[in-house]
């Protein structure tokens, strides 16, 4: 499983990484942040949603993490 999160302002960027991606990215299960989620959507790919990451869904993904469900995270993050 893989997670993508993204904040408010880097919503356009994980949306150009996953339509970029789109094969490859395919090949897995994907977890997203509420909105975050929403997006990816749009461009095309199936994502099992969490809580939006100021209501708890960081911390959703951190526990996934901790379990060794999620292999990956891609956080575009803004500096």
């Amino acid at each position: 499983m893989i997670a993508l999160i993204a904040h408010d302002g880097k919503k356009a960027d994980m949306v150009a990484f996953v339509k970029n991606h789109v094969d490859q990215l395919s090949q897995f299960q994907l977890i997203g942040t509420g909105t975050t989620a929403s997006h990816v959507e749009s461009a095309g790919l199936n994502m099992t949603k969490v809580l939006s990451g100021p209501s708890g869904g960081n911390a959703q993904i951190a526990a996934e993490v901790a379990c060794q469900k999620i292999k990956a995270v891609f956080f575009f993050v803004i500096c």
